[in-house]
């Protein structure tokens, strides 16, 4: 029997298993374009007998460069990060952990809104992080070994093409994908991992009195995220195999990863920033007072969409939108709404005289923006108003330049500067506060968090950590004035705050403020209020 026809056999025999041995590695691994037929056809072996139909078979889950060149290049696993990236990053996962250790990622699960009507699907973010993988119901098992050409061996159980399921529940990427564009060693059913789990942890089992091994892990539910229901198979499995002491927090380790970004990673995020901005600016050009916060909700919505369209002069049109999507549910907080620090109501109409709170951003390519402006709703700033708020842009901008290593903060460090600073710009316009009128009423909240895939970014990284290059920070100082009369009553009840999404530089001169479009001083928000009309 021929080496092709034992392929052949073989991918008959084992239809849902799809390995690298059989010639489906990525070229980035070091095999010549000229096998890239021999790929191909040894691919069409191993589709399975759902997967091959003359329809679904083409389609994938998300964007890919053969289903959509214009977003994804040849190069790319998904839009903007590379392959070799991904790769990197799961090689510097495995490289400090001990010999023989295990991680186990596990995707998101699909949310419901009620029976049979879901919420749009949002990875789980590390799991995304480390495959570029879009799907629910997904395990990814990464085994460091000396052995393995990178240093590990990863294998990935996902959900097979099934024609019947797609045409009621869209595409996915099946099988084959997992290891032809995602760069697994091998692919199988996700049905498969819960026998696959049983001899692992035998495994581990034999060898864990002899060396370090450990599983990596996030097997709870941490900050109200669910994992894919094998998630809780696979911690049900450890506890009856009393395998607990060997089990170890994954997250932190990738956090740690994620907390610096790549430049292909600061390039996302400044589209996110540059698309967000231009939202600001067109939701302020079109604000009128008795026009309702959600309206002016969808107004920035449709901004950011748009502002990924393009033209082309002979007439032809790029459209990138299917890339963005908010990064979190926003913030228009007209009036004395925006005392509430998080306000997403968003139903009452914005009243002449008011001022509106509006933090939003756009989320591009997996990679989020935050940003928020305070303005006022017919375009012009009353005297208290544009006191409080040029006083609150002074903190604001001083906060920013100490964004860089040379200062040697961290963002706790730039935090009590700012609440110091905030008292100081207050009393100058007449408001005689105390430390604790900061703390606890005028300026509740931090001045920022760590921005990036999440919106707030790894959330178990100690904002104590001094500031390092490329870290993307917010800086978002606030003030709100309660109805108390210890405060003067001109300013009670206004609520102001400014954010903008900053890269931290070595110097101040290269620290980037990524928002920087959407209009903030005094100035510039007058100027564009209003100035475009609804028929326009």
């Amino acid at each position: 029997m021929t080496s092709l026809a034992r392929a052949a056999r073989s991918a008959s025999l084992r239809p849902s298993t799809c390995k690298l041995s059989l010639g489906l590695a990525p070229r980035s691994r070091g095999f010549h374009v000229a096998a890239s037929v021999r790929r191909s056809f040894l691919s069409s072996l191993l589709q399975t007998a759902k997967s091959n139909n003359p329809i679904t078979s083409q389609w994938y889950g998300q964007p890919t460069h053969e289903t959509h060149p214009e977003l994804v290049s040849p190069a790319e696993v998904t839009h903007g990060i590379a392959k070799s990236e991904y790769e990197a990053r799961r090689q510097k996962l495995v490289r400090d952990m001990p010999a023989g250790s295990t991680v186990v990622l596990f995707s998101s699960r699909m949310y419901f809104v009620s029976p049979h009507v879901f919420h749009g699907f949002r990875q789980d973010t590390d799991f995304f992080y480390l495959t570029g993988w879009n799907e629910p119901d997904s395990v990814a098992v990464i085994e460091k070994s000396a052995t393995a050409g990178r240093g590990y061996t990863m294998v990935m159980f996902v959900n097979p093409k099934d024609p019947k399921k797609e045409v009621w529940e869209g595409p996915r990427n099946g099988i084959e994908a997992a290891v032809s564009l995602f760069g697994a060693d091998e692919a199988r059913p996700v049905a498969e991992f819960r026998k696959y789990a049983a001899k692992l942890t035998g495994r581990l089992q034999d060898r864990k009195s002899r060396d370090g091994a450990c599983i990596f892990a996030d097997l709870d539910a941490e900050h109200g995220l669910l994992r894919s229901k094998e998630c809780d198979a696979f911690r049900d499995q450890l506890k009856r195999d009393n395998l607990g002491s060997l089990i170890r927090r994954l997250s932190p380790l990738v956090q740690q990863l994620r907390l610096i970004k790549s430049s292909a990673e600061i390039q996302l995020m400044r589209e996110a920033g540059r698309i967000s901005a231009l939202g600001f600016g067109q939701l302020m050009q079109r604000c009128r007072p008795g026009l309702s916060e959600s309206t002016l909700q969808a107004v920035f919505e449709h901004a950011t969409q748009m502002a990924l369209v393009s033209q082309h002069e002979d007439g032809s049109v790029v459209d990138r939108s299917a890339l963005s999507r908010p990064a979190y549910v926003p913030v228009f907080a007209s009036g004395e709404h925006a005392l509430c620090m998080h306000y997403v109501q968003n139903s009452s109409p914005a009243k002449s005289g008011d001022l509106v709170l509006v933090d939003a951003g756009a989320e591009y390519a997996a990679y989020a923006s935050d940003i928020t402006r305070t303005f006022p709703v017919n375009g012009r700033f009353t005297q208290p108003q544009r006191d409080l708020y040029s006083a609150l842009l002074s903190v604001h901008e001083q906060m920013v330049r100490l964004c860089c290593v040379e200062s040697g903060y961290s963002l706790n460090e730039v935090h009590r500067r700012s609440a110091k600073l905030l008292a100081t710009e207050l009393k100058q316009i007449g408001l005689d506060v105390s430390d604790r009128d900061i703390d606890e009423q005028l300026f509740p909240h931090h001045i920022g968090h760590y921005l990036g895939m999440d919106v707030h970014d790894t959330v178990d990284i100690s904002r104590s950590q001094q500031l390092k290059r490329n870290m993307v920070v917010t800086i978002e100082p606030g003030v709100y004035v309660p109805y108390d009369n210890k405060f003067p009553k001109a300013f009670q009840g206004i609520g102001i705050r400014i954010e903008d999404d900053i890269v931290v530089g070595q110097t101040e001169s290269d620290t980037e403020n990524l928002t920087a479009r959407a209009p903030r001083s005094v100035e510039e928000i007058e100027a564009c209020v209003g100035s475009v009309s609804w028929g326009s």
